[in-house]
């Protein structure tokens, strides 16, 4: 028996093939919820050229700041500065609010330049890393990481 094929069965087909592919999109495709960056958008797009000045200083330091992701958490080495720096830092998780967790901190002249976020504090997951501190300049870095150790 041969099938022929013409416009009409075509047409049909095409439209079964696309209904077939959006119900599955719609019902069985895995659902990742996302939350909005900020409920004060508005105000926050308005001090962006702060942040865009705070991110060019950063880029003019002579030694950068590192971040290293350990078993124990995350480790911030700032720059050797010999004043004190004080700020705070924000892990911002996009899928949900409830894991965001933001500190403020300050690294005295005469310490070690390093700050620990404990594993405590983080799920398996990605995090936006957002740094924000003063010394004589205010500074803003921000990293994509990725936390998957157990603990």
């Amino acid at each position: 028996m041969k099938i022929k094929l013409n416009w009409d069965t075509g047409i049909v087909l095409s439209l079964v093939v696309f209904i077939i592919f959006i119900t599955y999109i719609a019902f069985f495709f895995p659902h990742v919820g996302s939350q909005l960056v900020s409920n004060r958008y508005y105000e926050e797009e308005i001090k962006y050229q702060e942040i865009i000045n705070e991110k060019k200083n950063v880029l003019e330091l002579p030694i950068k700041i590192k971040v290293f992701i350990s078993h124990s958490g995350i480790e911030i080495i700032f720059p050797p500065i010999n004043n004190d720096i004080h700020g705070f830092f924000t892990l911002f998780r996009s899928s949900s609010k409830d894991l965001d967790f933001t500190q403020s901190f300050k690294i005295l002249k005469f310490s070690k330049k390093a700050l620990l976020i404990p594993k405590k504090f983080l799920k398996k997951g990605y995090y936006k890393l957002i740094i924000r501190w003063k010394i004589d300049k205010k500074y803003f870095y921000e990293r994509d990481i990725f936390w998957n150790q157990n603990g």
